[in-house]
C-alpha cells in the first residue's frame, strides 16, 4: 500500500509562525494517529505545556509553532521519565559479577525472565547476551548475565525504546487516537520483541493470547484473572479482550479439565514469581487441594516452559 507523501507547510501569520499537521508529523517523526493523539488529548496536559489549539487557515489546519515546540519538548521530558526504572541495587554490583536471568529480571524490574527470553529470541541485539550458565533456585543451570552488561543496557533505556511497541516506524494510517492503554504498558516487552515483523496493537496481540488460551484450554469464567496474572495489566481489561474475543468465537472450546485447570494456574505462578522453593506448597494455601496435587500441576508447567529457566 502506497503512503501519501507529507506536505509541510510553515507560514508566518500576524507575527507568529504557524505549522500543519503534517510539518508536526516530518519534524517528530510521528504517526497520523500519534500526532492526532497529542492533539485530542490536549484538555488532559498541563496547562503550561498544552499542545496548541488549531487554526483554520485557507482549508488547512495549523498550530502555533513555538507552543508545539514547548509541547513536544515537555512530552520527550515526560516520556523519558516514565522509562522503567532498574532497581538500586544493580548498581552496587560489582560489573564482573555474574547473576541469574532471574536475578536479571528482578533488577531491571522486569515482570520475570520471560521478557528477556523474548528479548533474546525476538529481538537479540537488543538485550545483552548471556555469559553462561549459574545455577538456578532449584539447583537447576539457567542462564546468567554479566552485571556489567545489564548495567550498559539500563542507561541506554530511554522513553524513544517505548515508541516502538511493535509498530513499523514512519506514518502507519488508522493508527489508534488515545493515551497509552494499560494493556500497551504492559505489553510494551512482547510488542517491542516483534519489531520488525507484522505490526500488531496491544489489543490484536491480547486477542491473540485470549484465543490461544480457548483453543488450548477452552473457556473458564477466570480466563480473565489467569491471563492478568500472566501478563500483567488490570483484570477487567483483559475482561473486555476476552469478550470481544468470544463474540467472534461463539463455539469456544470445551471447558478444559481440572488438571489443566491447576496446570495453567501454575504456569501463570511459574512465570510471575519464578521456579522457587515451596511453590506447590503455597499453590496449595492459595487456591485449597494438596501439596501432591499442585506439585504434579508445577511438574506440567514446567514441561510447558523454555527448558533454560
Amino acid at each position: 500500500m502506497s503512503t501519501k507523501p507529507l506536505n509541510p507547510q510553515h507560514r508566518v501569520v500576524g507575527g507568529r509562525a504557524v505549522v500543519n499537521r503534517d510539518w508536526i508529523r516530518e519534524f517528530t517523526g510521528a504517526s497520523v494517529g500519534t500526532a492526532a493523539r497529542w492533539y485530542k488529548v490536549r484538555n488532559e496536559q498541563p496547562k503550561e505545556h498544552r499542545h496548541p489549539e488549531k487554526e483554520r487557515i485557507d482549508g488547512t489546519d495549523f498550530y502555533d509553532e513555538q507552543q508545539f515546540r514547548a509541547f513536544y519538548a515537555w512530552f520527550q521530558q515526560d516520556k523519558a521519565s516514565k522509562v522503567l526504572k532498574a532497581d538500586p541495587e544493580l548498581y552496587e554490583l560489582n560489573p564482573a559479577d555474574i547473576v541469574s536471568i532471574n536475578k536479571a529480571a528482578a533488577l531491571l524490574n522486569f515482570n520475570g525472565p520471560s521478557v528477556i527470553r523474548k528479548y533474546r529470541r525476538d529481538n537479540p541485539e537488543y538485550f545483552p547476551v548471556s555469559v553462561g550458565e549459574v545455577e538456578g533456585p532449584t539447583g537447576r543451570m539457567i542462564p546468567g548475565f554479566r552485571v556489567g552488561d545489564l548495567q550498559d543496557f539500563d542507561r541506554k533505556r530511554t522513553g524513544d525504546k517505548l515508541g516502538k511497541a511493535g509498530r513499523r516506524p514512519g506514518p502507519q494510517d488508522e493508527a489508534p487516537v488515545g493515551r497509552p492503554s494499560a494493556l500497551e504498558e504492559v505489553l510494551a516487552a512482547e510488542l517491542s520483541a516483534r519489531d520488525g515483523g507484522e505490526p500488531l496493537t496491544a489489543t490484536q496481540l491480547a486477542e491473540q493470547y485470549v484465543a490461544e488460551a480457548i483453543e488450548r484450554d477452552g473457556y473458564h469464567p477466570g480466563l480473565a484473572a489467569e491471563l492478568s496474572v500472566q501478563y500483567g495489566g488490570p483484570q477487567r481489561s483483559w475482561e473486555y479482550v476476552v469478550r470481544n474475543t468470544l463474540e467472534h468465537r461463539p463455539a469456544a472450546a470445551p471447558a478444559r479439565s481440572e488438571a489443566d485447570r491447576r496446570a495453567a494456574i501454575a504456569l501463570a505462578a511459574l512465570r510471575e514469581r519464578g521456579d522457587v522453593r515451596g511453590l506447590a506448597a503455597s499453590l496449595a494455601r492459595e487456591h485449597g487441594g494438596s501439596p501432591d496435587v499442585w506439585s504434579r500441576a508445577v511438574n506440567a508447567a514446567r514441561r510447558l516452559t523454555d527448558p533454560t529457566t
